[in-house]
C-alpha cells in the first residue's frame, strides 16, 4: 500500500515537471507593433502560408505546442481533439475546430491546452492541467504588459473549461464557476466583441502605438460565436448561483446571431443559433420573474410562450430531434411556466393549477429525452449547460412530488413519473459511463465518479421525503410545510443541484417555484 502510494506521488512529481515544460511554450511572447512589423516582414519575411483570418487580438503570438511533451502525458492531442469534436461540441457547439492539429497549436495554442485538459480522462492529469490553466489566465489577464496577450484564443479557452471542466465538483466548490465566468466576459468586453468594430478612421487600436487596425469590417464567425456563447454560459452560471450578472444583450450581438444563422459554417451552427434565441427568451422569463409589475403574469406566459412556438416552427423536422435543441426549449419552458407560479398574488388558482401541471409535463418530456441518448459513453461529453437543463427537471419533479398545496395531488405526479426510478436510471447510466472512461484507481473522484457518489445521496434523501409524505398525508399546517421545505432544500443543496431560482423560492418565497407550498 505504503508502495503504491509512494508510486503515485513520483508519478504526480514527473507530471508536473512535464507541464512545466509544456507551458513554458506557451507563455507570452511580444511580438512587435503591426506597424514595425508589417514594415520589416516587407523587407524580410517570407510570405505567410496562413490562411486563417484576422481574429481578436492576434498581435499576441505562441510557438506550438511541443508534441513529445503531450504525448509524454499518455494521451494522443489527435485522439482528444476528435474526441471533443465528435463527442462533445454537440452539446454546445459554439467552436468549429479544423482537423489540423499543428494549426490548433500554433494559432489556438491556450484553447488546444484546454481541450486536452477536458478530454483526459486521468483525474490527476486533469487537475495538473487545470492548475495550469489558471496560472497561464492568470499571467495573461492581470501580469502581462502584451496588448495582445488578452486575445480570442484566451477566451475560447474560458468558455471550454466552463462548458467542460466540471470544476465545481472536481474541487468540491462551485467559486471556480463564476470566477470563470467574470474572466470570460472580461475578455469579451476588453475584445470589444459585444461592439460593432470600431471605426479605423476615429478609433486607435489600444496599445499599437497609433497603428490602426487592419481588420476588415466584420467580425469572424469564430468571434460571433464565441460572444453568443459568453451570453448562454453566463446566463446559467448566474441562474444556477445568483452571485454574478449576466451579460447583457446587445444589438450586436443579434447582429452576430443573424449572421450565424445565415451563415452555418457547419450543420451545428444552426443548432447553436436556436439555443441562443431560446436562451434570449428564458433570460426574459428571469427579468419578469424578479421585476415588480403589475402586468398579470399570465399576459407575458403567452407572449414569451409565442416566442418560443415560433422559433419550433422555424426549424426542420430533423432539427427538432436534435437532443440540445430539445433540451434547450424544455429548459425555456420550464422557466416560463414558473413565471405563472412565482407571481402567486396575481396568479388565480385554476391558471396556477394549470402551470403545475405543464412543469409537470415538460419535466417528463425532458427527461424522456434525455435517456434517448444513444450511449452511457456520451455521458462523458456532456457539457456543463446540458446537465444543468437535466438538473432542473429532475429538480421540478422531486418538488412536485413532495409539495404540499391544496390544490395539487402528489399521487398524480407520482403515477405520472417515478422520480426514484428517474434517478437510479441516472446513477446507473453514470456508472456505465464511469467503468467506460476507467475512473478507478488514481482516477477516482472525477467528475463522473463524483456525480455518482451525490446522486445516491440525493436518491436516499428523496426516498426518505416519499416515505414522509405518504405516512404524513395531512399536512396542511405553515409549520408541517415550513418542515418539508428544509427537507427538500436540504436534498438539493447536498448534491448542489440549487439554483437561484429554487433558492430563492425556498429562503425569500419570491422565485420560480413561490407558491409550490
Amino acid at each position: 500500500m505504503q508502495s503504491q502510494k509512494n508510486n503515485t506521488v513520483a508519478r504526480i512529481a514527473q507530471l508536473e515537471g512535464k507541464l512545466d515544460e509544456l507551458v513554458s511554450s506557451l507563455q507570452p511572447h511580444r511580438a512587435p507593433s503591426s506597424c514595425n512589423s508589417s514594415i520589416e516582414n516587407s523587407l524580410s519575411a517570407p510570405p505567410s502560408n496562413s490562411t486563417s483570418p484576422a481574429t481578436s487580438g492576434d498581435v499576441y503570438t505562441a510557438p506550438a505546442v511541443p508534441t513529445s511533451n503531450l504525448d509524454s502525458l499518455e494521451f494522443s492531442p489527435e485522439e482528444s481533439l476528435d474526441i471533443f469534436r465528435t463527442r462533445m461540441l454537440q452539446y454546445f457547439p459554439f467552436l468549429h475546430l479544423p482537423s489540423d492539429t499543428q494549426w490548433m497549436r500554433q494559432e489556438r495554442p491556450f484553447l488546444f491546452l484546454c481541450i486536452m485538459a477536458v478530454t483526459c480522462p486521468s483525474i490527476p492529469t486533469k487537475l495538473a492541467l487545470g492548475e495550469k490553466i489558471r496560472k497561464i489566465a492568470t499571467e495573461r489577464m492581470f501580469l502581462s504588459s502584451d496588448p495582445g496577450a488578452v486575445n480570442l484564443d484566451l477566451l475560447l479557452g474560458l468558455l471550454t473549461v466552463l462548458a467542460w471542466g466540471y470544476d465545481h465538483l472536481l474541487h468540491d466548490t462551485a467559486m471556480g464557476l463564476p470566477r470563470f465566468t467574470q474572466l470570460a466576459i472580461t475578455v469579451v468586453y476588453e475584445l470589444r466583441l459585444n461592439k460593432p468594430l470600431p471605426d479605423d478612421s476615429n478609433v486607435l487600436t489600444a496599445g499599437l502605438g497609433g497603428c490602426t487596425s487592419s481588420r476588415g469590417p466584420t467580425r469572424t464567425l469564430e468571434e460571433q460565436r464565441a460572444v453568443l456563447a459568453c451570453f448562454v454560459l453566463s446566463s446559467i452560471v448566474s441562474t444556477c448561483l445568483d452571485n454574478i450578472q449576466p451579460m447583457q444583450w446587445t444589438a450586436h450581438m443579434e447582429e452576430c446571431l443573424e449572421a450565424l444563422a445565415r451563415k452555418r459554417e457547419t450543420p451545428l451552427d444552426e443548432v447553436f443559433a436556436h439555443q441562443v434565441r431560446l436562451h434570449r427568451i428564458a433570460r426574459e422569463a428571469e427579468h419578469i420573474r424578479i421585476a415588480s409589475t403589475a402586468v398579470p403574469a399570465a399576459f407575458h406566459l403567452s407572449a414569451l410562450q409565442r416566442k418560443v412556438n415560433e422559433v419550433k416552427q422555424s426549424i426542420t423536422p430533423e432539427l427538432r430531434q436534435n437532443s440540445l435543441f430539445r433540451a434547450s426549449t424544455y429548459y425555456t419552458e420550464l422557466t416560463i411556466h414558473g413565471l405563472v407560479l412565482s407571481k402567486k398574488q396575481d396568479t388565480p388558482d385554476l391558471q396556477r393549477l394549470e402551470g403545475l401541471h405543464a412543469c409537470l409535463e415538460t419535466a417528463r418530456s425532458a427527461l424522456d429525452s434525455f435517456f434517448q441518448i444513444s450511449s452511457t459513453d456520451d455521458y462523458i461529453g456532456i457539457s456543463f449547460l446540458f446537465f444543468n437543463y437535466l438538473a432542473r427537471s429532475i429538480l421540478v419533479i422531486m418538488t412536485l412530488s413532495t409539495m404540499n398545496d391544496p390544490i395539487w395531488d402528489t399521487n398524480l405526479v407520482r403515477s405520472t413519473v417515478d422520480v426514484l426510478w428517474i434517478l437510479d436510471r441516472l446513477i446507473s447510466g453514470v456508472q456505465e459511463a464511469k467503468a467506460s472512461r476507467g475512473e478507478e484507481g488514481e482516477s477516482a473522484n472525477g467528475f463522473l465518479d463524483k456525480s455518482t457518489k451525490k446522486l445516491m445521496s440525493l436518491r436516499a434523501s428523496a426516498c426518505a421525503a416519499l416515505m414522509q409524505e405518504k405516512t404524513q398525508p395531512q399536512r396542511s399546517s405553515a409549520a408541517q410545510a415550513a418542515e418539508n421545505d428544509l427537507q427538500v432544500l436540504s436534498m438539493l443543496q447536498a448534491y448542489e443541484m440549487m439554483d437561484a431560482g429554487l433558492m430563492a423560492s425556498f429562503m425569500e418565497g419570491t422565485a420560480m417555484f413561490d407558491g409550490f407550498y
